[in-house]
């Protein structure tokens, strides 16, 4: 891509807070475009321009709509002479005006066949993100990728050929510079909307709120009736810079969240809260502790009786209170910030945007390994063990791994993309310090940052130079060194995880390989992509891989597996996806853990 990358966010605001807004502000529906739209985003009204501020932080252009806003539309009508005749007319209007790379509609609502279908040549992407039940016209096939807090509607969109990414809310800084000189004069609160979707969280918040006074803000008091508990103590609607001001002036602020959350934690009372300083008293999540340490940071209740114990505890021990909530909005302002999360978007998008960009400029290579002869190891050259070294390769192999790639995105796995993934997934943890040897591209990179839904530490290495320089391009964020991968630089013990992945059936040196294998892995080895016989001993072969003459080892399973055993590690668990026992031949990922 040539330039900054441009992106524009889509938004709509609650139709009661446009009303008020508008209504104390008489004069502002008269007022330019640019007015208008500053001081919407002025009050920090949901996420604001805290997704375009973070974007621009990574170096892209970004701008906002809100496209429910009629005074501002009708603004913007005024001020460009369109002759759109209704919303969607005007919406195009905008986006052909402004021409951005991606489209991110941040209410789904909006992603009908009439506008996708509109926007379509347009835009380079087209981005969704949902947090909530999900509207009935959304179209989301047409959507390119989908963005969201809910872990499960991730894994549900994947299962349906989408392409989606896990991206937890987060928290605005800035916020802060409007909060100062709050006193925590409330003892417990909830801010938050009852509505439909909330209900059985609403029956959770009224059996508190009958035992311990809690004083409530937000909207839908009216669904109450006269005798709910949560009525005595409702003192409206809190929008904005309002209802951060009452976060950073409560010493206890309770959280539940809505019933499509099911049972991860996902919203964004939980950085918000958190972010202005309040103690969070949330409800358990499955998920909650990979967000903020509990009991160190948060404080979770199971049932409503156990929220008034514990409110009652905080309460009564201010101190105990107040450094779990110093120590909480220490992690929100550290990690969970928009200008993080934003960067870590920018960096898919422009992957994305490449890729459209690449489409049709890698061709498949005719040939990718024939011609296996069986060779004695006395044979073996020079030439056939630096095949890899070819120049030739990096463009032959990446455009076999740019189809899976975009299969993965489909929904549909590559065997060992799901194999790795999945032996690595029970310790797999944000920042994960991986080492994979072997790294050709850099492509698992991208695969397990996706199937994995996790930021990882990785850091590859490769023999290849010309494969370092295009692992390079593709992920500028990870790690790349070209070096001898039987002689590395790293400390030992330096990686959580070492990946062995298609390095040892190419050397004849196999034993020193793996001895640096071991040295640098501190916990886990996986090793990948080897070729396996079980009857009979290792065999030596000499094959084409991308048209290249190279050396090729089918090691025997139990010869392998004692060479690690000498190093201290012992097999853990080995995972066949593909087998042809009538050959003795055998392509199995390994599980090794240090003892």
């Amino acid at each position: 891509m040539s330039g900054r990358p441009s992106i524009l966010f889509i938004n709509t605001y609650y139709e009661v807070f446009l009303s008020n807004h508008y209504a104390r502000h008489p004069d502002l529906q008269d007022q330019d475009y640019q007015t208008q739209l500053a001081s919407l985003l002025g009050t920090r009204l949901g996420d604001s321009d805290f997704y375009s501020r973070g974007m621009e932080l990574s170096g892209w252009e970004a701008n906002e709509l809100i496209v429910n806003a009629l005074p501002l539309q009708l603004a913007w009508l005024r001020e460009n002479r369109s002759t759109a005749t209704d919303s969607i007319e005007i919406l195009c209007d905008q986006i052909r005006q402004i021409s951005p790379d991606v489209i991110y509609l941040q209410d789904l609502s909006l992603a009908t066949s009439r506008l996708l279908t509109a926007i379509r040549s347009h835009v380079r992407l087209i981005c969704g993100q949902i947090a909530s039940p999900l509207p009935p016209d959304a179209c989301l096939e047409q959507i390119d990728l989908i963005f969201s807090s809910f872990p499960h509607f991730v894994q549900r969109f994947r299962q349906q050929g989408l392409t989606a990414y896990y991206q937890p809310l987060a928290f605005e800084p800035r916020v802060l510079e409007r909060l100062h000189g709050k006193s925590r004069c409330y003892p417990l609160t909830f801010i938050g909307g009852i509505s439909p979707y909330h209900k059985k969280s609403t029956e959770l918040l009224e059996a508190i709120a009958s035992a311990i006074q809690l004083d409530v803000w937000g909207y839908g008091a009216a669904s109450l009736t006269p005798d709910s508990p949560l009525a005595r103590h409702h003192h409206g609607e809190a929008w904005g810079l309002e209802m951060f001001a009452l976060l950073a002036s409560s010493r206890i602020t309770l959280n539940r969240h809505i019933d499509a959350a099911e049972n991860y934690a996902n919203n964004m009372r939980l950085f918000e809260a958190t972010g202005c300083g309040a103690l969070l008293l949330t409800d358990y999540r499955d998920n909650l502790q990979e967000l903020f340490d509990i009991g160190r940071e948060v404080v979770v209740y199971r049932s409503p009786e156990e929220a008034v114990l514990l409110a009652r505890y905080y309460l009564q021990h201010p101190d105990e209170a107040a450094a779990i909530a110093q120590a909480g909005q220490r992690r929100t302002l550290q990690e969970h910030s928009y200008a993080q999360r934003m960067e870590k978007t920018a960096e898919l998008l422009e992957r994305h945007l490449r890729y459209r960009s690449d489409t049709g400029t890698l061709c498949l290579p005719d040939r990718i390994s024939d011609g296996h002869q069986t060779l004695d190891r006395s044979q073996i050259t020079p030439a056939m063990t630096s095949a890899c070294l070819s120049p030739e390769i990096p463009a032959r192999q990446r455009a076999l791994v740019q189809q899976e790639l975009a299969e993965m995105y489909r929904g549909v796995l590559a065997p060992p993309f799901r194999m790795l993934a999945e032996i690595i997934k029970p310790f797999a943890h944000k920042a994960l310090k991986i080492l994979e040897i072997g790294c050709a591209s850099g492509y698992y990179y991208e695969v397990l940052e996706y199937l994995l839904s996790q930021p990882l530490c990785y850091t590859g290495v490769d023999y290849s130079q010309p494969m370092i320089d295009m692992a390079r391009q593709y992920y500028p964020k990870a790690s790349f060194f070209c070096c001898d991968r039987a002689s590395l630089f790293f400390a030992d013990r330096q990686f959580e995880v070492v990946i062995s992945s298609c390095v040892l059936l190419h050397v004849a040196d196999y034993r020193q390989h793996i001895f640096e294998t071991t040295r640098v892995a501190q916990q886990y080895l996986v090793v990948a992509r080897t070729p396996i016989c079980k009857r009979r001993t290792t065999q030596y072969l000499k094959k084409f891989a991308y048209g290249i003459e190279t050396v090729e080892l089918i090691f025997n399973e139990g010869e392998l597996l004692k060479e690690f055993e000498l190093h201290g590690f012992r097999l853990h668990e080995a995972i066949e996806y593909q087998t042809t026992p009538q050959h003795d031949r055998y392509e199995t990922t390994y599980l090794l853990i240090r003892e």
